[in-house]
């Protein structure tokens, strides 16, 4: 495969395009059926068990990359993931299956806090559930 792309640097980026891609397209698709507060927490988990993968290739992308930092690709491919994402946040909200005051923002810090967490998958999946729960409608709202 490396032999297709000129440098390191290029692979690793294109690898991570199509990471970020596949997910966009499985948060949208997602995003086209019933349940969007299923649809969010579905994409929400996945985006953290993907995760570690991710943050290695991005560790090497730094690795070998000059200073300018990610391409036009690489960013466009998260802003679309973090759209598709904000898309069934809304959703969510909207069918009152996600906490109303929940932003993008938040959700990106706590899927980044998970996402780095060491330690057993049992307790990490459960934190996750936890993180979750915490996103559920407010009794009060």
């Amino acid at each position: 495969m490396f032999r297709h792309f000129p440098t390191k640097q290029l692979l690793v980026e294109a690898t991570i395009v199509r990471h970020l891609t596949q997910l966009t397209d499985t948060a949208r698709a997602r995003g086209e059926g019933g349940e969007a507060g299923a649809a969010f927490r579905m994409t929400f988990r996945e985006m953290v068990s993907g995760a570690p993968a991710k943050l290695a290739l991005v560790a090497l992308m730094e690795e070998s990359a000059d200073p300018a930092g990610a391409t036009d690709e690489v960013e466009a491919a998260a802003s679309a993931l973090r759209d598709a994402v904000e898309v069934l946040l809304s959703r969510g909200q909207e069918a009152g299956e996600v906490r109303a005051d929940a932003t993008v923002a938040e959700v990106y810090v706590l899927i980044r806090a998970l996402a780095n967490a060491r330690g057993d998958r049992a307790v990490v999946a459960r934190a996750i559930d936890m993180v979750l729960d915490g996103l559920s409608p407010r009794r009060s709202e």
